[in-house]
């Protein structure tokens, strides 16, 4: 099983940083490995919500969100992710004062291929975690900019992941 948990500080009050990170068809606007994301079905928000998105290498994964705390969290699982059992993760907003918050993802992955599958982990982590830390820092300059970075996101600095 690999855990992971990035996290990193956004100049912006907490509200803001939730209703962008609830906005889950945007994803594509902060991480490059989402090429477009849409959400399935009547449900676009909370338990229940679906969404496809399609990646690079024509894979198509789906995710169903099974927990939702309204401005403060939500988690979800995701399916079809190749060489992956089961995965989930876990997204939290922290206040940090009235001009800051702190945006936590918890990630949990069991590799599908037993022994291949652990002798694979090392490799995975170091690359999810590179990737992590990129999406993040995507996240961060999209809502301190309300735009998104136009560049390659390895370009981006490393975010703070403390306030």
């Amino acid at each position: 099983m690999i855990k992971l948990t990035n996290s990193v500080c956004i100049n912006v009050a907490a509200e803001a940083v939730w209703e962008r990170l609830a906005a889950l068809e945007d994803i594509q606007l902060w991480s490059e490995a989402v090429l477009c994301s849409t959400c399935d079905g009547d449900v676009a928000r909370g338990v229940g919500a679906e969404r496809t998105c399609e990646l690079a290498g024509n894979l198509t994964i789906k995710e169903r969100w099974i927990e939702w705390d309204e401005g403060r969290s939500f988690k979800y699982e995701g399916f079809g992710i190749p060489l992956v059992r089961r995965a989930s993760n876990h997204w939290s907003v922290h206040p940090e004062g009235e001009h800051q918050a702190l945006l936590m993802s918890e990630a949990e992955i069991e590799l599908k291929c037993g022994l291949l599958g652990r002798l694979l982990e090392p490799i995975m982590i170091v690359r999810m975690r590179r990737m992590g830390a990129q999406s993040l820092a995507a996240f961060k300059f999209l809502v301190e900019n309300g735009r998104p970075y136009e560049g390659n996101h390895s370009e981006l600095p490393m975010a703070p992941t403390t306030c």
